[in-house]
């Protein structure tokens, strides 16, 4: 019972350390040193429960169930063996060739010790089986543990040799010290075991061990974990606590942009004033989609005049709400900047209305107006009744210019005449003009020119404003209010005091800006984490990519090893893209995105989704349709990329969620045209799964699922909609989804877009287009047309006719002319002679001659076959798209005539010199690998510096190319290319130079091409895309 004894005690202390884990505690489960290290503890367990009942089968004399409990306990410790080594690697997350050796080690040993466990499964047939049996194969045991002591010693030399790579001030220092310390403690304690044999000091050692191993990846765990959480919380009070303040604030306040109008956010109250349920649907709004349109051109219009001023601009407004009625509103307006550099506005107003109206049925009602026209007393009567609301008053006659003027006595809240003149718009008005501060005397005088006044007046009956005037020697702020009287060539010009409410107000607003800026800061804060950690993560991820890519390039490669080749590279892939769209929309937050509206044709970025879409439908079996209504063809100023984007995302998620044999439909239509400007509405509808309506108005949240199975069944991320969402709220258009939970789901983008007129590309870099002949063959003349006006918009001769026979009789005219079609494009499903009839009949009379591609809106998976044996090959889905003619027109173009080829504008790369600058060793490794494939010689450069001596030393003409890594210590790429280009020698003015980075963003493609750059190309490169982009370059280059 010793073992039993040793082994129970070892097991209580496990289970007591290791409490979280056992007890199902999930915490940080996507860290590789934690799972290994679970599945290292399972295997622990196990061991000593073999120790365990090691004595209970000794103490009472079960010979071969003691055996049998021996060859369990050999496993268990060769499994061990190798979760050690893959828990050093995962703990320290070494993609090295030191760490994959470690690995190798760790498994060959287990292995090892697996081979004498099965040597040891004989000792029954060599000995027989007697209490004794277990100490004749201790010279077995003794060679295991040697074994397990060569691997700890492994361990040690391992981070003995990656100490020397990596500097002592790198967080990772310490973790190799650790590891070190370790291997050498637990190779000590079980050299010990090999000179007393009897002791237990192997047990305890392994207890020892494993809870060293806790320590070291929980406690990192808990802390990396600790410090997640309270950053997230940090974060999450500061953007509560704006909000809030938001809705604490009395009134309505708002942001948005002041560029663009658009909103930004607000508080309920102002929610509340436009009618509008919540902030998720006035965010990305304009004042024109809110209100009338008048109403949003004199919000447009204040907008610009707070953007003029250095000051909140503070005034009085007499607006309709969305309901229609008319409120009366003091605002205040100032413009601040975000932390993207975005100029914004910020906007408090308090709805006066009700005070307005009270203060005007207070002046004057109409039993009080008639008394005092009757009695004489009208303006006595008037100042005294409106005393109480104003310091100064002007009655003024606006024919005659005549006014009356009243002061405010002092302490009795009265109003007295003070004087009587004429001529209130010259003389009395410069005299006003003198007591206003300096700043704001120039907008008093504008405010004040009577032509501009009465103009304001006629459009409403009331004028506010607010400025500044002087009371003993310093400015205090004032409010100055115009009514129109029933007789209209009267006015009142009321003046009063609000210093301590503007003043107060301020102070909010300030509050305010500090919440503002505090929230802006957080934003980016965590942008700058998630760009930092971005680039962290998607370098050793293109490392893999590249070293799978070039691994299958590989001819020795076994079938199985191919196959695991592509997987590893397909989950990086997507891994990376799950990067990339954190990223995207951690940017899209932070206001970064900036839209690039360039020409772009309509027609060719649906057949580029078309193409992607219909080959992942055709993977799932699905049915794919997609209809662009007339009048929608055509090109548009507008970001391509984006909208490529944004639909993408959409129709990847119908495709996602929807099973065979059901139908992806993209319809595409134009619903409006006004000022040159064209409204396209994309439509994308499935017959998935649906949504649930409750789930509906959070559809478009980051990091959103409507059931958290999804993320495993479906592989989403709930990225692709939030994403979508603010690409096309940044583009100010609008998006809408409509589903039933098992009927599909509907979504539809609208999209305002500029018109242009259509150019005629050069679509094609590898025929002359003019000189395809081509017989369009189609019963529907719709259709027909159609594609003739496809082909004509790019240079395509083509002509038409409606039948089988009458396509027979044309090419039989052609032959005789010897001027044949090139390309025949046929109709599958008409009437008559069909198609394939038509198509059997083309390839008997003319094969060679004329190539036929069929037509058709179905699936080629239905009719490949039969085409085939009439020899189509080709097939083109419909509505027709000019560049997916062009593309079958350049696979097939050798048969029809070799004069069309144009010249190809390629440099020869045979035995060219190209400098590579790059840091990381791995990603060089990987691009020198493929240049060689390429018979091209690469020089490598470890950063900008050395590129810099490398070719500032070098003979003019040598290099023909530069790849220049933009994130590289001692000096970056951008300054490296700045350097290069300033260099006094020809060469360095027009060698190519192509940058290579891990982000694709906007903005570092354009600071790549401000330096000097030629091109950028993200990583990981494509091989193929590297050398086409090399040899355009070099041949421009040459040419110069």
């Amino acid at each position: 019972m010793y073992y039993s004894t040793i082994g129970l005690l070892a097991l209580l202390v496990l289970i007591i350390v290791n409490w979280d884990i056992l007890r199902n505690f999930k915490l940080s489960e996507d860290k590789p040193a934690w799972n290994v290290y679970r599945r290292f503890l399972f295997v622990v367990i196990a061991y000593y429960v073999t120790d365990i009942l090691w004595g209970v089968l000794d103490a009472n004399k079960l010979e071969t169930a003691l055996f049998f409990d021996t060859t369990v306990h050999f496993v268990t410790m060769a499994v061990g063996i190798s979760f050690w080594a893959e828990y050093t690697v995962a703990y320290l997350d070494d993609k090295s060739v030191f760490g994959k050796i470690l690995v190798i080690v760790g498994r060959i040993i287990a292995g090892l010790i697996i081979v004498f466990t099965v040597t040891n499964m004989f000792i029954p047939v060599l000995f027989k089986v007697s209490e004794d049996c277990v100490y004749k194969a201790l010279p077995c045991r003794y060679v295991l543990l040697c074994l397990q002591i060569l691997m700890l010693f492994s361990i040690s030399v391992y981070a003995f040799l990656r100490m020397s790579h990596v500097k002592k001030t790198d967080d990772t220092m310490v973790r190799y010290k650790i590891l070190a310390a370790f291997g050498i403690s637990m190779a000590t304690l079980l050299l010990f075991q090999l000179f007393f044999p009897l002791l237990p000091v192997y047990s305890i050692g392994y207890m020892l061990g494993t809870c060293m191993l806790h320590s070291f990846v929980a406690e990192d765990e808990k802390g990396l974990y600790r410090k997640e959480q309270e950053e997230s919380k940090k974060i999450t009070e500061l953007k509560d606590r704006f909000v809030s303040l938001l809705d604490n604030i009395p009134g309505m306040t708002f942001t948005k942009y002041a560029k663009t109008g658009v909103y930004i956010t607000c508080n309920k109250g102002y929610l509340n004033y436009t009618q509008i349920k919540s902030q998720e649907e006035l965010v990305g709004r304009t004042d024109a989609d809110i209100f009338d349109s008048e109403t949003a051109a004199h919000f447009v219009e204040t907008d610009r005049i707070a953007m003029s001023l250095s000051k909140p601009y503070i005034y009085y407004e007499d607006v309709l709400d969305v309901a229609g009625n008319r409120r009366q509103l003091q605002t205040t307006k100032l413009k601040y900047t975000d932390t993207a550099g975005n100029l914004c506005i910020l906007g408090i107003c308090q709805d006066v209305t009700d005070m307005v109206r009270i203060q005007h049925e207070q002046a004057m009602t109409q039993e009080a107006y008639e008394k005092a026209v009757n009695n004489g007393t009208m303006y006595t009567s008037i100042a005294q009744t409106l005393a109480r609301d104003y310091n100064d008053m002007y009655y003024i006659n606006t024919d005659t210019e005549e006014y009356i003027e009243y002061g405010n006595a002092e302490q009795n809240r009265s109003l007295s005449e003070i004087r009587r003149g004429w001529h209130f718009f010259s003389d009395c008005k410069m005299e006003m003009a003198e007591k206003v501060y300096e700043d704001d005397r120039d907008g008093f005088l504008l405010a004040m020119n009577r032509k501009n006044l009465m103009k304001a007046l006629d459009r409403k009956d009331t004028f506010i404003m607010t400025y500044r005037q002087m009371e003993s020697g310093e400015p205090v702020y004032v409010n100055m209010k115009i009514s129109r009287m029933e007789d209209e060539k009267y006015i009142i010009i009321g003046i009063t005091n609000v210093d301590s409410e503007i003043k107060e107000t301020m102070k909010k607003n300030e509050t305010l800006i500090e919440a503002l800026e505090a929230a802006e800061q957080a934003t980016k804060t965590q942008t700058m984490f998630l760009s930092g950690m971005g680039h962290e993560l998607r370098t050793p991820l293109n490392a893999i990519i590249g070293l799978c890519s070039l691994s299958q390039k590989k001819n020795n490669l076994d079938e199985e090893t191919r196959r695991y080749m592509e997987k590893i590279e397909g989950s990086a892939n997507n891994l990376l893209g799950l990067i990339n769209n954190i990223l995207n929309i951690s940017r899209l937050e932070s206001g970064k995105i900036v839209l690039h509206n360039e020409e772009f044709s309509l027609g060719s970025m649906i057949e580029q989704i078309n193409t992607l879409m219909q080959t992942e439908c055709n993977k799932k079996g699905l049915t794919y349709k997609c209809d662009v209504k007339e009048h929608t063809y055509g090109h548009y100023i507008g970001d391509e990329f984006k909208i490529k984007e944004a639909l993408i995302n959409i129709l990847s998620n119908a495709v996602k969620f929807t099973e065979a044999p059901g139908e992806v439909t993209f319809t595409i239509e134009k619903s409006a045209e006004f000022d040159n400007e064209s409204t396209i509405k994309f439509i994308v509808k499935d017959t998935g799964i649906g949504i649930e309506k409750e789930y509906l108005p959070r559809i478009f949240d980051a990091f959103s699922l409507e059931n958290s199975s999804y993320r495993t069944k479906y592989g989403s991320s709930g990225l692709g909609l939030a994403i979508t969402k603010k690409i096309v709220n940044v583009m100010n258009g609008s998006i809408e989804v409509d589903s039933e939970k098992g009927h599909g789901a509907e979504f539809s983008v609208t999209i305002t877009l500029r018109n242009c007129e259509s150019k005629k590309a050069d679509y094609s870099q590898e025929i002359n287009l003019e000189e395809i002949y081509v017989l369009i063959v189609d019963d529907d003349p719709i259709e027909a047309e159609h594609a003739r006006m496809v082909l004509e918009e790019v240079g395509i001769n083509a002509e038409i006719c409606s039948s089988g026979q009458e396509a027979l009789n044309r090419m039989e005219v052609q032959h005789a002319k010897q001027t044949p079609y090139n390309l025949i494009l046929m109709d599958w499903n008409m009437p008559g002679m069909s198609g394939m009839e038509t198509a059997a009949e083309i390839n008997k009379l003319y094969n060679e001659e004329s190539v036929v591609v069929a037509m058709t809106a179905y699936s080629w998976d239905d009719i490949h076959e039969e085409a085939r044996k009439v020899g189509v090959d080709n097939y083109l889905s419909k509505p027709l798209f000019a560049t997916n003619i062009i593309k079958n027109i350049e696979r097939i173009a050798s048969r029809c005539n070799k004069s069309i080829f144009k010249e190809k504008k390629q440099a020869n790369l045979n035995g060219r010199r190209i400098l590579l600058a790059e840091d990381v060793d791995i990603n060089a490794e990987i691009m020198i690998d493929s240049l060689e494939m390429e018979n091209i010689m690469t020089d490598r450069a470890g950063n900008g510096k050395e590129a810099v001596e490398m070719f500032e030393n070098s003979t003019e003409g040598i290099y023909t190319a530069i790849l220049m890594d933009v994130r590289m210590p001692e000096m970056d790429g951008l300054e490296a290319t700045e350097k290069i280009r300033s260099l006094n020698r020809p060469d360095a003015k027009r060698i190519p130079i192509i940058a290579l980075t891990a982000n694709a963003f906007d903005e570092d493609i354009q600071r790549s091409i401000q330096v000097g750059m030629n091109a950028h190309l993200s990583k990981p490169v494509e091989a193929e895309q590297l050398i086409k982009i090399l040899g355009e370059l070099i041949y421009a280059a040459e040419m110069q």
